[in-house]
C-alpha cells in the first residue's frame, strides 16, 4: 500500500502551532504514518460467516447504528489473502491490557463507550471484553470503508482484526445491553494534506444519526459516555465529526469522561480510572463544514473512486494459506 500524499502541513502540528486540537486522527496520522505492520497470508472466513460473528440481533437497541460495510469486502467462500499482521502492533497490545483490566470489573450499566483508537486496537479491545464480561457488552461497529489498492487509510488493519478477533456474542436474555462503538481513528488522517489523484481516499466521517441521540441514550437508562483513546498526551479534544454529537450529549446533561488505554490498564479501579477525566465539548471549527478539506481530498473523500480493487480479489491472494493470530494470542494474558 502507498500513500501519495503532500506531508508538509504535518509540520504545522509538530512544531506545536497546530491550527486545530488534536484529535484521535491527527494523532495517529502524525505519529502512526510510520508503523504500518508486515503482512501474513491468511485463512479468512466468508463473507456470511464473519458478518454472522459480528452481527447484533434485530432486536438489539443497538442493532440500528451497526455498520457491516467493511465485512462485506470479503468473498463469498473462504479463501487465502495478505493482511496486516496487527496482532504486533503496540497500539494493539495497549487495547489488550485496557480491556483484560476492565473485562475483570465489569462495566458500569448506564454508560456509553465511544473507542475511538486505530480501528485494530478498537477491535481487539471491545472482542476481548465481550470474552472477560460475564454479559458480553454490544459491540457496534461504525467501520465506514472499503479496501483499495492504493488506498489512503489501511482499512486492511482494522478488517483483520474483525476477521481473526471476532467477539462473543451479547446474551439474548440479558435485560441490559452496555453499547460499546468501535470506531477506527484513521478515518479522518492526513487532513491537512492534499491527495494525488491516483490515491484512493477511503476515509470517512460519521454523522449525527451514526450515532444515539441523547433521547436514545436516556430511554435506554445511558446517563454517561466514556470516550476512549489512545494516549492523553497525543489527544485533547474529541474528533471533528463527534464534536456535534458531544455537544448536544453535554447540552442534554450527559456526562461526558475522556479517558486513555494506559488509565485504564494501570489504575485499580474504572471510577478511580475515571476521576478527573470529566471532558467538555466545546463549539469550534470543524472539517465537516471545511470547504478546503474537500478541495484537498479532490472529490475522494466519502466514497469509492475508480472502482478500488478488495484486497480478496484473486490476484491477492498468496501461495500457501497460513493461520496466524486466532483468539489464543489476542485474548491469552493480563
Amino acid at each position: 500500500m502507498r500513500r501519495s500524499v503532500v506531508l508538509g502541513p504535518l509540520l504545522l502540528y509538530v512544531s506545536g502551532c497546530a491550527l486545530r486540537p488534536f484529535t484521535p486522527a491527527v494523532s495517529v496520522g502524525v505519529y502512526g504514518q510510520d508503523s504500518l505492520p508486515a503482512t501474513s497470508t491468511v485463512t479468512v472466513p466468508a463473507r456470511t460467516e464473519a458478518i454472522a460473528r459480528w452481527q447484533l440481533p434485530p432486536e438489539n437497541p443497538w442493532a440500528g447504528y451497526h455498520k457491516l460495510t467493511l465485512l462485506a469486502a470479503l468473498d463469498e467462500v473462504p479463501r487465502a489473502a495478505v493482511l496486516p499482521d496487527v496482532a504486533h502492533l503496540e497500539v494493539v497490545d495497549d487495547a489488550r491490557k485496557a480491556a483484560v483490566k476492565i473485562g475483570a470489573q465489569g462495566l458500569p450499566p448506564d454508560t456509553m463507550w465511544i473507542v475511538d483508537l486505530r480501528g485494530a486496537a478498537s477491535v481487539v479491545f471491545g472482542s476481548l471484553l465481550s470474552r472477560r464480561l460475564s454479559t458480553p457488552p454490544s459491540l457496534v461497529l461504525t467501520f465506514n470503508n472499503w479496501p483499495a489498492d492504493n488506498e489512503l487509510i489501511p482499512a486492511e488493519e482494522t478488517l483483520a482484526a474483525l476477521v481473526l478477533a471476532p467477539p462473543r456474542p451479547p446474551d439474548p436474555s440479558a435485560t441490559t445491553h452496555v453499547p460499546v462503538f468501535l470506531l477506527d481513528a484513521w478515518r479522518l488522517a492526513y487532513r491537512e494534506e492534499t491527495v494525488e489523484d491516483d490515491v484512493t481516499d477511503n476515509r470517512y466521517m460519521l454523522t449525527t444519526t451514526d450515532l444515539p441521540s441523547p433521547e436514545v441514550l436516556r430511554k435506554n437508562g445511558i446517563l454517561r459516555i466514556i470516550y476512549v483513546v489512545e494516549d492523553l498526551d497525543d489527544t485533547d479534544a474529541e474528533e471533528d465529526d463527534l464534536n456535534a454529537t458531544f455537544i448536544s450529549y453535554q447540552e442534554a446533561g450527559i456526562a461526558l469522561r475522556m479517558v486513555d488505554l494506559a488509565t485504564l490498564a494501570e489504575e485499580p479501579a474504572l471510577d478511580v480510572a475515571l476521576q478527573d477525566r470529566a471532558h467538555f465539548a466545546k463549539k469550534r471549527t470543524t472539517l465537516v463544514d471545511d470547504p478546503s478539506f474537500y478541495a484537498r481530498a479532490r472529490g475522494g473523500f466519502g466514497g469509492v473512486r475508480g472502482g478500488p480493487v478488495s484486497p480478496f480479489s484473486p490476484q491477492y491472494s498468496g501461495g500457501g494459506s497460513i493461520h496466524f493470530g486466532g483468539w489464543g494470542s489476542w485474548g491469552s494474558g493480563g
